[in-house]
């Protein structure tokens, strides 16, 4: 008599393991070999080898459950709960071995960020993990209700993987403490830094030990402000040196065989000399005291301070682009806010950093993916031609038309809510759009030492697949019912929200210490058995995905065609906006609106609405699902209406958004329109961030750069770099990333040609 297995093979029939699976329901799983078996498990086990045939292991349970049933009813029903727990978990542990071993032999490689090499070692590694605590977290961490929705694209959990060690999202680091008081790593403590390139190093240093306790972005809200003390500490240091240099006793040392200490001890003991010498005191040796100093001195001083910002600002991109923080070869989403300090020394910091990305890093000068710079545009400051910073403004458009970057971010936004004697208020954005509102919790405004927590997206188009006409079941939708379901869409993602912060809130301050010890989070020294003091600051994001897919599904026109779904649209957002208010009444935390910008959810939405509704014209024809409220790419609309049909829907999502314009590579260089283009977004539309698309092809043979696509016209090589922004940021060539994404950057139209 023998037993098929699950597997197929093959074996010879044994009761006694019948008899024991019977007397574990029995027991409840508490079975011991020390438990009497149950009365009748023998008897169940004989009368089915009795039959003396070849079975199935189904077939022997379904027999084991007719034979209990009759004799032991309470005991069949348990047996059947053991037969049911015991198949989901063969099921989850199949998921996951399949999984697995897909993504350690590199055969399910989906490039969803293209910051990742999920064919590297590290990078196999770490999609195979995620993978694996993905099926645990919808298993066992998160609500069955949750679970369900996320499984059928109804809500999708950013970053699931994330959620069983209760990992947050980004922030917005509080540099100036770090500077101020030193910081710790694991493996030492380091002092605060003395000078301008000690200080950049140390940037670079900061964002890569934060990246590694978080999943999302790490930024500065105005590096202008956090490195401009040391520029003015750069400047002393090199004065001060170059008057002892220039002094006769220099000549009598012996440099050669003086130890570091020595030297050190002689410039101490003399500066002082010559600083009296000249009348001053160290506070007197600052750029704005030209006329007190000595000229020679001071043009050499600066001399050396402007070489030093040279070096140190292109050191820093060097080092954003080159230390890979995290598996699979990634660097740290570095976002820096720059252009409002009005200082000699905070505007030398922007012009550094602007010099910087057009000096581009590597042997060929290429643009740099990292950091995301954001340019400050603030009335008064920087926007017209009679602020103090509109020489950077002007600069800030150089680099935009040779490199994409600097995006610009919108300080007079009327959601901005500034206080302008608190830069730690003044509006900023993070990497691809992330923005920070009002803090129940008591900063306010305040950006610094702040972030999102996580972001949960509602997929819109299911909505109005299932309420519209796109189906054929309607003529006209059913609104009501829409509405109806939006709210517990809604309600569904507040509860998932709730549920991966309760994970977060419960870690303790080991799991990252660099983060709490430092206090780099706002209120990080005060957290000890959890960590909620420090969260209840962040954001809780309820996203969304399609508007375009959903009006298209509802009406048959999408927002770009129809004033009616625009209005419709609008008032979509607008309700999120609504009930990310409530919920943060409700639950007492801040939770906000989010444009997603779904950077591998455009590919994943899609193909689950594919299998669920198959191939529906404007809605999954295209092999991407369309960002948060934008315009879909391939509309051929102008640069001004592209902006008007986004304009109103930028007020309701303040947990971030972005509005892009793509552009002709040739177009781009005109500054004074593209300058145009913001003035008109900012102080007329009240956009709050914008962001200019155009290609640049490098190639890799000779260096050229410039828009040509897939030959040089240089040297003929077909060995190109396709540069793109395929999210918030960009990406070394676009073909790295997942289909959607290319298909998408394949499909976008030049609006400047419109």
């Amino acid at each position: 008599m023998l037993v098929t297995k699950r597997d197929g093979r093959q074996v010879p029939f044994d009761p006694s393991k019948i008899e024991i699976a019977i007397t574990k329901a029995y027991w409840e799983e508490e079975y011991f070999p020390t438990h009497p078996l149950h009365p009748n498990a023998t008897a169940i086990a004989k009368k089915i080898e009795a039959l003396n045939k070849n079975m199935t292991v189904e077939g022997i349970q379904d027999l084991v459950e007719r034979e209990l049933m009759a004799v032991d009813p309470a005991t069949a029903k348990k047996y059947i709960l053991y037969r049911n727990k015991r198949s989901h978990a063969r099921e989850q542990r199949s998921r996951a071995f399949d999984a697995l071993r897909r993504r350690l032999d590199a055969v399910a490689v989906q490039n969803s960020n293209a910051n990742v090499d999920e064919r590297s070692f590290s990078g196999r590694e770490k999609e195979a993990s995620a993978d694996l605590q993905k099926i645990y977290a919808l298993d066992n961490v998160l609500s069955e209700e949750v679970s369900a929705a996320h499984r059928n694209m109804w809500i999708y959990q950013h970053d699931l993987e994330k959620t069983p060690i209760g990992e947050h999202n980004c922030l917005n680091i509080d540099f100036e403490k770090l500077f101020n008081e030193g910081f710790q790593t694991r493996n030492g403590d380091i002092r605060p830094p003395s000078s301008f390139s000690t200080a950049c190093q140390q940037v670079a240093v900061i964002f890569q030990c934060q990246s590694q306790v978080q999943f999302g972005g790490v930024g500065t809200v105005h590096l202008d402000y956090d490195l401009a003390p040391f520029v003015k500490n750069s400047f002393r240091k090199h004065y001060i040196l170059n008057i002892v240099k220039d002094c006769e006793d220099i000549l009598e040392l012996d440099f050669e065989n003086m130890e570091d200490e020595e030297i050190d001890m002689w410039v101490h003991q003399n500066k002082q000399k010559y600083l009296d010498y000249f009348g001053l005191t160290e506070d007197d040796v600052y750029i704005d005291n030209k006329d007190k100093l000595n000229k020679l001195f001071y043009n050499a001083a600066l001399f050396d301070l402007r070489r030093e910002m040279r070096q140190s600002a292109e050191a820093l991109y060097h080092n954003l682009n080159t230390l890979e923080s995290r598996a699979g070869s990634q660097v740290p989403f570095t976002s820096i806010n720059f252009g409002r300090d009005t200082s000699t020394e905070g505007r030398m910091v922007s012009r550094a950093m602007l010099n910087a990305s057009l000096a581009g890093i590597g042997r060929f000068h290429k643009t740099s993916i990292f950091p995301i710079s954001i340019f400050q545009y603030k009335m008064g400051c920087n926007a017209q031609d009679t602020d103090t910073n509109y020489d950077l403004k002007l600069r800030a458009l150089t680099s935009l038309s040779k490199r994409i970057y600097p995006n610009f971010c919108n300080c007079d936004w009327s959601q901005a809510h500034e206080d302008l004697n608190d830069p730690d208020t003044y509006f900023s954005t993070m990497g691809c759009r992330t923005m920070l509102g009002y803090d129940r919790h008591g900063l306010g405004y305040r950006r610094v030492g702040r972030g999102n927590n996580v972001p949960v997206t509602i997929i819109l188009p299911q909505l109005g697949i299932k309420h519209g006409i796109a189906l054929g079941e309607r003529e006209e939708a059913d609104l009501e019912a829409f509405w109806e379901d939006f709210e517990k869409t809604l309600a569904l993602a507040e509860q998932a929200l709730l549920e991966r912060f309760d994970v977060m809130v419960c870690q303790k301050v080991q799991s990252a210490p660099f983060m709490y010890m430092n206090g780099t989070i706002a209120d990080g020294q005060n957290c000890f058995d959890t960590v909620y003091d420090s969260l209840k600051h962040n954001t809780l994001a309820i996203g969304y995905l399609g508007v375009a897919e959903m009006c298209q599904a509802l009406f048959g026109e999408n927002h770009v065609h129809s004033k009616k779904a625009h209005a419709f649209a609008l008032s979509v957002v607008q309700r999120i906006n609504e009930y990310a208010k409530e919920a943060s009444e409700r639950n007492d935390l801040n939770f906000s609106c989010y444009a997603t910008p779904a950077e591998g959810l455009c590919s994943t939405a899609l193909k689950a609405l594919r299998k669920q509704h198959g191939i529906l014209p404007n809605i999954t024809d295209h092999d991407y699902i369309t960002n948060s409220h934008h315009v879909p790419v391939y509309e051929k609309v102008g640069i001004f209406e592209k902006l008007e049909i986004e304009a109103p829907f930028c007020k309701y999502p303040t947990g971030g958004c972005i509005t892009y314009v793509e552009l002709d590579a040739t177009f781009v260089t005109n500054t004074k329109a593209v300058e145009q283009i913001i003035d008109y977004a900012f102080q007329k539309l009240d956009i709050p961030y914008l962001a200019f698309n155009f290609p640049i092809d490098t190639c890799l043979d000779c260096g050229y750069s410039a828009e040509f696509n897939d030959r040089c016209p240089e040297c003929g090589s077909t060995n190109i770099e396709q540069l793109r922004r395929v999210t918030g940021y960009l990406t070394t060539d676009y073909r790295k990333f997942n289909e959607g994404k290319r298909a998408e950057t394949v499909e976008r139209v030049k609006h400047s040609r419109y």
